[in-house]
């Protein structure tokens, strides 16, 4: 806990001349809410490390967006009065608060309570808006704004330095487009401050600030500081059956803003994220395998070639899952090919198991149908998108909003009990929802396709989930969102494939500095294709330089080994490549927590100085080091980087682990007399700290 920081949680309600003021939070962040005349609005938002307002003015407490006979009416929380309110919780470790309000609606009354909820040991405080069941039919609730407020000239937004040509509508950058163009000049510079912020605002010279979060699905947030914080949710839900908000969450942290996106990112994963503790298991992936004549396997992969692949995994003793990319499929989407595959894959998927302990990964997309097409659009064109057809494929997408869906569900539940999926990868941006024009399908317009349609898709997943609870489900769907990830455990940030191996890694690690800013890291799904991929190099494996090889798996250490580093033509791989990739993956199984979190050092990846990755926990973990240049490089180990939150004053000790079998001895140091080393061209060196 952060010294000054009372960890409980506070509160009074008073009544006063004209109304009531009501005030809560805990030891890190406090709101005051006042009641004049019965309308409520909250005119304090305090960080306490330093007891600093942030609040310039609440624009609105709320605002509901309904449409029905053919209008669309938006209520203002000047619209509402107090009607009561009540303290469900209130002790030192849990206050909730409730404001029950109601508002005239011609002949009926809308009745609606707003939630303000603050923990004893938690950073953050929760709001949220529950409407109750009214009875206007036809109507329907389309979107609730849960904060609305414009914060003090002082407090300015955070976002990561944009560096690529292309940015998303939220201006994030996209990663994924045209990555070779990256601005990697000025490598030091990591954040831009200013007027708009996605997650994090500093409070400018007080080295704090606050986070924010809207725990829904279809939830928004964006800080702009001209307009200031809204914060809300898009939803389709009929007013007659009233709805509940997700909460909107309002944090505070102190320190450098670095640290306010890690408290973020811990935010989501302790709170938000499916992907809970599950491990990433090692793969081999049928789609980034090259034979040695140059010739890439593709979905061309039979029966046999399994078998006797089965067989090879298992001498290789390191692999925990066969990943079966495009290929698997025949008529319809998630149904075996049974020309291929006589018994259905069962007798594959047994063998695997029984013979070299493997559980199963199967690549799926089953709506946007970009990359095949089956029988199902010609026997069932009921269930298609008109007009929305893929380039690749010539395939026409199939609408989530039909029966279709349910059986997508059915086959993912499939997969995981009677296949023995433990990875499912969903490609094909299938959760970027396309306009449906079909009059046929459930939904009425693309405002409620796109909300119902996200819904139904986290249903599958849950699902799915529930079948097998340690499944993972990652997706390909550009932009990616943290909202999702109550529902996928992990998305990919890009599908990078087409540069050689060198520079594949190095844009690999750019995206992930980049991303990891605003996005666990936990939950990016690495996109890396790995060494024997047919674009990697020339003559692919059979003639590259071991440095090479060695240098592009030590790099991929954290995010991409476990999914691609792994996925290599066995046949004809070099005994002495086989054996480092066996030593490499034991020392991951071996200290893998810490390769499950990540912290920047060093400048962003320019490609011509050392860059790296730290991967600390409580102290204790690892810095990788990587020397991207045909030089000698000397570097300061950055045990000063604020994201590894090392104690100053403490010596800590310093081991070589490079060898990946045992730490050599480094000696110890503060963080601010940390040695230099000399890395030699392209070598990667993994630092351990306090590593016994």
């Amino acid at each position: 806990m952060e010294q000054g920081i009372i960890e409980q949680a506070i509160g009074f309600t008073q009544e006063m001349p004209g109304g009531y003021v009501f005030e809560i939070g805990n030891g890190w962040i406090s709101r005051r809410i006042y009641c004049i005349a019965g309308r409520i609005g909250t005119t304090s938002l305090i960080n306490g490390l330093n007891g600093e307002e942030y609040l310039d003015e609440t624009v609105a407490e709320f605002e509901i967006t309904l449409t029905g006979e053919d209008k669309r009416a938006v209520l203002n929380f000047k619209d509402f009065r107090l009607t009561g309110y009540s303290t469900p919780n209130w002790d030192d470790n849990i206050r909730t608060l409730q404001l029950d309000l109601a508002a005239d609606i011609g002949e009926k009354t809308l009745a609606i309570s707003v939630f303000y909820e603050a923990r004893a040991g938690e950073s953050f405080m929760r709001k949220w808006i529950r409407i109750e069941p009214c009875e206007l039919e036809g109507w329907v609730v389309r979107q609730v704004i849960i904060e609305n407020m414009k914060f003090r000239e002082m407090v300015e937004g955070v976002i990561p330095q944009p560096r690529y040509p292309r940015k998303c509508q939220n201006h994030e950058d996209k990663v994924h487009s045209e990555p070779e163009n990256v601005n990697a000049e000025e490598p030091e510079r990591r954040l831009m401050f200013g007027d708009l912020a996605r997650s994090v605002v500093t409070y400018w010279g007080y080295g704090e600030g606050l986070f924010f979060f809207t725990e829904s699905l279809t939830g928004d947030e964006m800080f702009y500081r001209p307009t200031g914080l809204v914060m809300k949710q898009r939803e389709f839900a009929p007013l007659s059956e009233g709805i509940t908000t997700g909460s909107a969450i309002i944090g505070a942290y102190s320190g450098a803003p670095e640290l306010g996106f890690k408290r973020y990112n811990e935010y989501l994963l302790k709170n938000w994220c499916v992907v809970d503790d599950k491990r990433i298991p090692v793969a081999w992936n049928t789609w980034l395998i090259t034979f040695e004549d140059g010739t890439p396997l593709f979905g061309n992969y039979t029966r046999d070639f399994l078998m006797d692949t089965i067989e090879r995994l298992k001498d290789a003793g390191f692999y925990e899952v066969l990943h079966l990319d495009l290929g698997w499929e025949g008529d319809y989407p998630l149904a075996v090919d049974k020309g291929k595959f006589f018994d259905e894959l069962h007798d594959v998927v047994k063998r695997a198991k029984g013979a070299a302990d493997l559980d199963m990964m199967y690549w799926v997309n089953p709506f946007s149908q970009s990359y095949w097409r089956s029988r199902l659009e010609v026997e069932h064109p009921e269930y298609t998108a008109p007009g929305k057809v893929s380039g690749r494929s010539n395939a026409t997408a199939l609408c989530v909003m039909t029966e279709y869906s349910d059986y997508v569900k059915q086959r993912f539940i499939d997969l995981a009990t009677e296949l023995n999926a433990r990875v499912i990868y969903w490609d094909g941006n299938d959760w970027n929802i396309p306009e449906c024009s079909s009059k046929a399908h459930d939904h009425w317009d693309q405002e409620e396709l796109e909300v119902m349609a996200t819904k139904r898709l986290t249903e599958i997943c849950r699902a799915a989930h529930d079948a097998r609870p340690d499944l993972i489900i990652a997706a390909f769907s550009l932009p990616i969102s943290n909202h999702r990830l109550c529902a996928l455990d992990a998305q990919c940030v890009s599908d990078t494939h087409s540069f050689p191996t060198g520079q594949s890694e190095l844009i690999q690690r750019q995206q992930i500095y980049q991303m990891t800013f605003e996005h666990p890291y936990r939950t990016i799904w690495g996109s890396w294709y790995g060494v024997n991929w047919h674009e990697a190099g020339e003559k692919n494996l059979s003639e590259r330089p071991m440095r090479e090889l060695v240098h592009a798996e030590m790099s991929m250490i954290g995010n991409g080994l476990a999914q691609s580093g792994g996925s290599i033509d066995l046949e004809h791989a070099r005994p002495e490549f086989i054996e480092f990739l066996r030593k490499l993956f034991a020392f991951r199984k071996r200290f893998e927590k810490y390769f499950a979190v990540y912290q920047h050092v060093l400048g962003f990846p320019d490609g011509k100085h050392v860059d790296g990755e730290g991967h600390i926990i409580d102290g204790a973990g690892f810095i990788v080091l990587v020397n991207p240049t045909d030089e000698e490089r000397t570097v300061k180990i950055p045990l000063d980087e604020v994201e590894l939150e090392l104690p100053a004053g403490k010596k800590h000790t310093l081991s070589d682990w490079s060898s990946l079998e045992e730490g050599r001895r480094m000696g110890s140091a503060t963080i601010d007399k940390a040695p230099e080393i000399d890395l030699a061209p392209l070598e990667v060196r993994y630092v351990g700290v306090n590593v016994e």
